[in-house]
């Protein structure tokens, strides 16, 4: 990415509109995953001189077997009102993923618990570095896409073949993942992030270092700090948010009216990017960096937080064009709120609304949109008692969450909860 053309830093989402969404995934219970080592905090200063091992252990305790991370994990010692709090290490495993290499800046706990994420022969078959699958996808990638130079855009992602609509163009991992905290509190010094952000390149090996810091830089400032912060993808591990880098998604630009979005698969440590629509050869692929549904302004504030201006065929129509599509999303964001209130609606005004919004979603192009608007279309039939279309969008609302979520997406409490409320009201009425 150029400067003032596609700099981010991206927040995990699938494109969808905010509205109530955003509410409703803050509410999600995020389960805690259970370390599989029982951790001693050590508050050791990175700055340091090292302290022979067995000294060290006395001060510090660390486990003696600290496999798999090599070299050995090192800490940094917050200051002392931070004393209470959990201390930041830096952890890399050189042989992640057939070699890739990762490493993470994040709390002991959190790095224990996803000890078994990193074992290749616990990911699925397909992600395997040794599966056929992977290995084919590997080896046919250069057929499939490439990165170009583009006018004022810097570096994309470009088809070289026809994308189906929903075909898996990417399958990536992380590179480098830092807990948010760590960059954004001021608990530690900037030397010791600075410290801290470049050992976690260092101990990369060779070939991803070179990629990492290959990457467009644009908000200024220490360079490994820089790079995260431009092309980081927001991610959560263990109820904690952590930027991710990933040094191939990181080439995907940005447009208003994206052809791919991308979701990230805990389990796998990996993230898939995939077509919205069909993509043909030559058409660059690119994905949004504001959430979907936004009108002109908007999106313009959103994107000039980045320091950049959006310069996409939907922001650069003639305002006539532009105008028109505020008014659409506006009227959407209108019928939304309307149903939260269908109580008071009678369900053939309901059934009208359904039928408004889907159509201006289709004109608009919003279509990850729907996992939202299904669920409130649910919602609404429930408070009218229409309950056989109320089943109808909680059906059509899941798959849409899985499609564009994946299995472990972000709403899985939510919709069994949505079952759950419909379920019992359908055994009340038969009761009845």
């Amino acid at each position: 990415m150029t400067a003032g053309s596609n700099s981010r830093c991206r927040t995990r989402n699938i494109g969808l509109a905010t509205f109530s969404l955003l509410n409703l995934l803050q509410a999600l219970a995020v389960a805690s995953l259970s370390p599989r080592r029982n951790w001693t905090i050590c508050s050791k200063s990175i700055h340091e001189e090292p302290l022979p091992l067995q000294q060290e252990q006395q001060a510090c305790p660390i486990p003696s077997d600290w496999a798999p991370w090599s070299p050995r994990p090192s800490c940094v010692q917050p200051s002392h009102e931070y004393d209470s709090e959990p201390t930041d290490c830096l952890f890399t495993f050189p042989t992640f993923r057939g070699n890739q290499g990762i490493s993470l800046i994040t709390t002991p706990h959190i790095a224990a618990s996803i000890v078994d994420t990193l074992d290749d022969s616990r990911a699925s078959a397909g992600l395997r570095p040794n599966h056929s699958n992977l290995r084919q996808e590997r080896e046919n990638k250069t057929a499939a896409y490439e990165i170009r130079d583009l006018p004022g855009r810097g570096k994309g992602l470009v088809a070289k073949r026809r994308f189906a609509r929903h075909e898996t163009i990417m399958v990536g991992f992380p590179v480098l993942i830092v807990r948010l905290d760590f960059i954004n509190e001021d608990r530690y010094s900037r030397r010791q992030k600075q410290t801290m952000m470049e050992r976690s390149v260092k101990q990369l090996p060779q070939g991803q270092q070179e990629a990492v810091l290959a990457l467009q830089r644009n908000t200024g400032g220490e360079p490994i700090l820089d790079t995260l912060r431009t092309n980081g993808f927001g991610i959560e591990i263990g109820g904690a948010q952590h930027l991710a880098l990933f040094t191939e998604g990181s080439r995907v630009n940005h447009n208003c009216r994206p052809n791919a979005f991308w979701r990230y698969i805990n389990s796998k440590m990996a993230m898939e990017v995939v077509a919205l629509r069909d993509i043909r050869p030559g058409e660059e692929i690119a994905h949004s960096y504001a959430p979907l549904g936004y009108t002109y302004a908007e999106r313009k504030a959103v994107l000039q937080a980045w320091g950049f201006r959006c310069t996409c065929a939907l922001c650069s129509a003639p305002r006539e064009e532009r105008e028109l599509s505020d008014s659409r999303r506006e009227r959407i964001l209108e019928i939304h709120q309307t149903l939260g209130q269908a109580s008071g609606l009678r369900d053939r005004r309901v059934d009208e609304l359904v039928l408004e919004a889907t159509r201006l979603v289709e004109l608009e192009e919003l279509h990850p949109q729907l996992v939202e608007y299904y669920q409130q279309f649910a919602k609404a039939y429930l408070m009218t008692g229409n309950l056989r279309r109320a089943r109808e969008f909680i059906a059509e609302a899941d798959k849409m969450w899985q499609l564009y979520g994946g299995e472990e997406h972000e709403n899985v409490d939510g919709m069994r909860e949505l079952w759950r409320i419909l379920e019992e009201v359908e055994a009340d009425a038969l009761d009845s």
